[in-house]
Parts: C-alpha cells; sequence; structure tokens
C-alpha cells in the first residue's frame, strides 16, 4: 500500500509539517564602563565694574507715568455741560411757548374787547400789552434785531417825532414805541397816530388801539403832548405803507403840514426819524380789492401778517431848528403864512430822506445782518 502522506502540524503523525525553529534570541549589548568626556566649562568673563555714585548725588529716578484718566473725572466734566444746555433748551422751550401764546392773545384781542376789559382814555389796554409783551421782544431781539441811534435827542415835556412810513402793515409805529421804551426810560410812555383807514380796519385797527396807537386828530395829538409824551407821526399816511415794493424808501408826500402846524400851537420840537427794514419786513406784492371788509384794500406779502426777518435800523435826528418868531408856544393856527409852513415840512422830508440814505448806504445784509 502507498504511504498516506499527511500533512498538518500534529507532532504523532508521520509526515508532518516541520515546525519553524524559534528565532534566536540576540546577544545582550554590552555596557562600557568608563563614562563619556565632559565639555570643559567656559571661563566665566569679567565684568566691567558699575560706576558708583558719588556721595550726595541725587538719585536719577524716572517719573513714574501718570496713570489714565478714570472714566468718572469725564463723566463729571460732562455733566454740567448737559446739564447747561438742558436750561437752555428748556428756557428756549419756555420762551416760544410765550411767544405763541402772545400770539395768541393779540389775535383774540383784534376780534374784539371783552366786556369787563379797562381801557385808558385813547383806547389802550395795559394788560393785553404786558401779556404781549414775550411776542414784542422776540420781534424787537431776535427777528428784527433793532439798532438804536440818536435816542439821547428826545426831550423831555413831550415832542414830535416824524418818521417815514414803510411796510404793507403799520408795525412801525409799535417798533418805534418799543425804542422809545427800551432806550428812553426815564420818559413818559410813548403813543404813535395811526390814520383812519388804519384805525378803523376791522382785527387790525382794534389791535393797534389796544396796544396804544391813537387816532391821528389835533385834539388827541394836543392832549399827549401836554402831558409830556412822546408823539409818533406818520405823515406819509395810507399811501406809506400802500406804495409797491419796488418804490421801497421813496418818501410820498408829507400831507398838508398838520404837524408843523400842531408843533407851532403847541410849542413842542419836531424831531425826523429814519426807519429802514420795514420795507423788506412786509414787503407789498400786490393789492386786492377789500371795501367788503371796509378797507380799501388787502395788501399781499410774502407770509401774510408775518414778517420776514429783515434787520431793523433807527435814526432819530436832533431837533429842527424854527425860525425865532415862530417857536413860540400857543402861536394861533393860520397866523403864519401858507408858505413857511410848507418850507418847514420840506425842510423835515428833507433830513428825513437825507438819514434814509446813509442809513442803506451803511447796512450790510438785509437779512444777516
Amino acid at each position: 500500500m502507498p504511504k498516506r502522506v499527511v500533512l498538518g502540524n500534529d507532532p504523532f503523525e508521520r509526515g508532518a509539517a516541520a515546525r519553524p525553529a524559534a528565532p534566536k534570541a540576540e546577544p545582550a549589548a554590552t555596557v562600557d564602563p568608563t563614562p563619556p568626556p565632559t565639555k570643559a566649562p567656559r571661563p566665566a568673563q569679567a565684568r566691567a565694574p558699575r560706576p558708583r555714585r558719588p556721595e550726595g548725588a541725587p538719585a536719577s529716578v524716572k517719573p513714574p507715568a501718570s496713570p489714565p484718566e478714570p472714566l468718572q473725572s469725564s463723566a463729571e466734566e460732562t455733566a454740567p455741560k448737559l446739564q447747561g444746555w438742558a436750561a437752555n433748551a428748556n428756557q428756549e422751550v419756555g420762551r416760544a411757548l410765550a411767544v405763541l401764546r402772545s400770539a395768541a392773545e393779540a389775535v383774540r384781542a383784534g376780534l374784539g374787547s371783552p366786556a369787563d376789559v379797562e381801557l385808558d382814555v385813547y383806547g389802550g389796554d395795559a394788560k393785553l400789552q404786558a401779556a404781549v409783551a414775550p411776542l414784542a421782544d422776540f420781534l424787537y431781539t431776535r427777528w428784527f434785531r433793532v439798532s438804536v441811534e440818536g435816542a439821547e435827542h428826545v426831550p423831555r415835556g413831550g415832542a414830535l417825532l416824524v418818521a417815514n412810513h414803510a411796510g404793507a402793515l403799520p408795525i412801525d409805529g409799535p417798533v418805534l414805541h418799543e425804542v422809545l421804551r427800551r432806550s428812553r426810560p426815564d420818559l413818559p410812555p410813548s403813543r404813535w397816530l395811526v390814520e383812519d383807514q388804519v384805525f378803523y380796519a376791522p382785527l387790525l385797527g382794534t389791535l393797534l388801539n389796544r396796544l396804544g396807537a391813537v387816532r391821528a386828530s389835533p385834539e388827541n395829538a394836543t392832549r399827549l403832548l401836554s402831558e409830556g409824551r412822546p408823539v409818533c407821526v406818520f405823515p406819509e399816511g395810507i399811501q406809506g405803507i400802500g406804495k409797491p415794493f419796488r418804490e421801497r424808501y421813496r418818501l410820498k408826500r408829507f400831507g398838508r403840514g398838520g404837524f408843523v402846524k400842531l408843533a407851532l400851537r403847541t410849542g413842542a420840537p419836531i424831531l425826523p426819524v429814519a426807519i429802514v427794514g420795514g420795507e423788506e419786513s412786509l414787503p407789498l406784492l400786490a393789492k386786492l380789492p377789500a371795501a367788503f371788509l371796509g378797507m380799501p384794500y388787502l395788501p399781499v406779502t410774502p407770509l401774510g401778517p408775518i414778517p420776514l426777518p429783515a434787520k431793523w435800523s433807527v435814526r432819530i435826528g436832533p431837533p429842527l431848528k424854527l425860525p425865532a418868531h415862530l417857536a413860540v408856544a400857543g402861536a394861533p393856527a393860520g397866523t403864519e403864512a401858507l408858505g413857511m409852513v410848507e418850507d418847514l415840512v420840506e425842510q423835515t422830508r428833507r433830513h428825513i430822506e437825507e438819514m434814509l440814505q446813509e442809513l442803506l448806504r451803511a447796512r450790510g445784509a438785509v437779512f444777516s445782518g
């Protein structure tokens, strides 16, 4: 029988595959008992000796760096500024509200006088004048920025201030009244005369009368002068406020010389006054028929009754020198020749025109001056 070849790993079977011999162990490494050579230490270099500070010499000490400012100090500096701004803002808001209340009071006054209101003999309302004082102050100081010259020329004991009439609405009378109130507090309160067309105009006439305007008449003017008041006169009348803007600062005819006759009868001095700014504040653009309102016309201006913020300049000239034989108080009307009265009227008109031209040449920008 042929031999059976048995393959496998059984050592008891013939023909088993031989096991692989185990790997021989490598001989252990021999350790050299002599230690490795060490590097020789570097010789230390000798340091140069530090120079000693001589005795008594001050030591140089660096100043310590200033620490950053704390945030608290910055906040403490900012707080007063914010408080100041807030206080100013509150004041401005308060002034604005006072001006609005004054304007509303003026509108109510134009609609008529209540039954219990107290008026003086000329129709003035002291309570209304006090109520609109914030509005008057705002217009005078901030809106019109009025500058005044020659207020010292106004004498005590009554005087006639003869001025040009300018602007579509007659606000030059209240402005001139405010000029005298601020510049000459030693004088009695001034009053200004208005023509019948304005005095009897609805709303406007009532408002101006309660603010201090007086109807123009020889009797009223004589009484005011006898009280020692400055009396403001606008001899151009309705023609002065009715001229178009292209004719601004061109004086119209001065009536029939009523103010000269009044000065001759009472002995009151005549002071020429030039007013610049009214023509630009309320320029007359057109006229609308207003007979149904009891007015000769209705003026058309850029913002209606609201004036533009043009700068105003007021110059009061010295009293005119009257001839010696005319400067007599109590001279009856009509005793002097008409030609002499006309000469005095023309003299007054010429002085006002000269002052107007000087003011116009001297002023800068109309609205930013």
